[in-house]
């Protein structure tokens, strides 16, 4: 039985193999709307036009993110070509970069390799950090930057190396360039809480001075030269973009202030409780809790409040804490008695055997809303021959097993989505499946695409064409025109409460290879009812419906 531990040798291996399994099957399944399609449209767009420095979206303007993330995506593009597996390549390399880091952070607080190993065991295991991977956005990028430059700011701490400071200086600039000022609450709330429980005093040299001179230059430059071509981006970055994302209810994103203990909860399972009863309730105890530990702890509960405080949430904008959470749970590994490090194997020996009953049970009874392959079943069935081989040949005195088979779940986890994702994409509001029946309908380029109050960004990826979006009254058609320098935007946006634009829908309804996609859920507008029968065929997809004419 393995009972000596891991070594750097087995975390290399693991590093390798991470990235194989986060690359496998990556470009099988289709864009995903809204986000991942949105940003894989807009680098597309930015390839094809070669403008790197105004972002668009179906052609209009779109100044909602800085442009690192969409630089990324267009060098995938390059290398791979424009299609899923060139978008979300570079996602898989930022997983395995923050493993890495997370591991480098460990050894720069703890110096000891053990739980720095098991420390990157457990961020892999973390389902967050999984979903990261699969949906294009900016978080796994941010998450990259920041953790990298608290890693530089650590190490120039620690080991005094001057070069630490300039690469610190140089991937803020780039988190601020992936995101905006957001960044920075990551940054500054772990130096803060350092300083203070570390005791260490704000020390400023003159490579301090000019790191920040060139982290300055880098972050403003793209806001200085979009601003210098549309003045009024001033005011958009700030009031829409920065201040009305944390005090008001934009882009119906607001959630309630718990919105995170939940999903906190849910996603750090089975290892949230261990953290609990480490760290007990009485008083003066925290007192004495190790300074990193401490360090950590503060810096994860101060973010987490702030961004329950800010009206605007997603799940994935807490992903920049939780490398904190996994260093902190292996820490607790090595505290933990014998039988509590059990009872996590237990619990990941449980949590495989519902994931392969669910595949099992899907795949037996066939439901509508989603198909289980035979491959996934084989998957699965493989997935957990492996499990059950670590379970019974790690060594249960290890500290580190339940590491371990946290890891090879999130692997089971990564594998397996993925390939219900390639066989149900239609499910997970992929139109890729839609469009590719309307290209078999009229293979020629010579067809015209509708999509009804809804902006559908994966179209032209699959269609070769922009669509027609029909603006009502969703939240996505909002699109922000006042950029624009002339209105040919008109031409693929026609907002149906005009009634010219209501008779010029009336008579694209006549016309052959004119293909209208509705939401089943929300349907028509009544007093549009009357343009169903112009169209002579429909087809019905899970979340969509087409009327055409061929």
């Amino acid at each position: 039985m393995l009972s000596k531990g891991v070594t750097n040798k087995h975390y290399l291996l693991f590093l390798g193999v991470a990235l194989a399994l986060l690359l496998a099957g990556v470009g099988s399944y289709g864009f995903t709307e809204t986000s991942e399609a949105r940003y894989a449209e807009i680098s597309k767009e930015m390839l094809s036009t070669q403008d790197f420095i105004n972002p668009k979206l179906l052609g209009i303007y779109h100044f909602h993110k800085p442009p690192i993330t969409y630089y990324i995506t267009t060098l995938g593009y390059r290398i791979f070509g424009i299609n899923e597996f060139g978008a979300r390549f570079f996602l898989q390399i930022a997983i395995v970069l923050q493993m890495a880091l997370v591991y480098g952070m460990v050894q720069l607080l703890y110096n000891d390799r053990k739980i720095a190993i098991t420390s990157s065991l457990v961020y892999f295991a973390m389902p967050l950090v999984l979903i990261s991977s699969r949906n294009l956005t900016t978080d796994a990028y941010l998450t990259t930057f920041i953790l990298g430059a608290l890693y530089c700011w650590q190490y120039y701490t620690t080991k005094g190396k001057i070069v630490g400071v300039y690469l610190f200086y140089l991937l803020v600039a780039l988190a601020l360039l992936t995101k905006g000022p957001v960044a920075l609450l990551f940054i500054l709330t772990y130096i803060i809480v350092y300083r203070i429980i570390f005791k260490r005093n704000l020390k400023i040299s003159i490579h301090h001075v000019l790191g920040f001179g060139l982290c300055l230059i880098l972050a403003s430059s793209w806001y200085i030269l979009v601003i210098i071509n549309n003045p009024g981006l001033w005011d958009y970055f700030v009031t829409d973009q920065l201040i009305s994302r944390i005090t008001s209810h934009s882009f119906n994103r607001s959630k309630p202030f718990w919105f995170y203990i939940p999903l906190i909860i849910g996603l750090t399972l089975p290892w949230w409780w261990i953290i609990l009863r480490n760290f007990k309730r009485k008083a003066g105890i925290f007192l004495n809790i190790e300074r990193e530990d401490r360090l950590l702890l503060i810096s994860f509960v101060l973010l987490f409040l702030i961004f329950s405080v800010f009206k605007t949430k997603m799940v994935l904008y807490i992903l920049p804490m939780f490398w904190m959470l996994a260093i902190l749970i292996a820490v607790q590994l090595y505290k933990v008695s014998v039988s509590i490090r059990n009872s996590l194997n237990l619990a990941y020996a449980i949590l495989m055997a519902c994931l392969f009953l669910g595949i099992l049970g899907f795949w037996f009874w066939k439901p509508q809303f989603i198909q289980i392959s035979n491959a996934t079943l084989l998957i699965g069935i493989a997935l957990v021959t492996v499990f059950v081989s670590l379970l019974f040949y790690v060594d249960k005195g290890m500290p580190e097993k339940p590491a371990i088979l946290g890891a090879s779940f999130g692997a089971a986890l990564i594998l397996l989505s993925t390939s219900i994702m390639a066989h149900n994409g239609a499910t997970f509001n992929s139109t890729k499946e839609m469009v590719g029946f309307i290209n078999n309908v009229t293979p020629s380029k010579n067809k015209t695409i509708v999509v009804y109050d809804y902006l559908l960004s994966s179209i032209p990826m699959y269609s070769g064409d922009t669509p027609i979006t029909l603006k009502l009254r969703n939240n996505t058609t909002d699109r922000e025109v006042q950029f624009q320098k002339n209105e040919d935007w008109k031409e693929k946006l026609w907002d149906i409460n005009d009634e010219v634009m209501v008779s010029r829908l009336d008579s694209l309804s006549y016309s052959p290879n004119t293909y209208l996609i509705i939401d089943k859920k929300r349907g028509f507008k009544a007093d549009l009812k009357y343009l169903e029968p112009h169209f002579k065929n429909r087809r019905e997809f899970v979340k969509w419906m087409v009327l055409y004419n061929k």
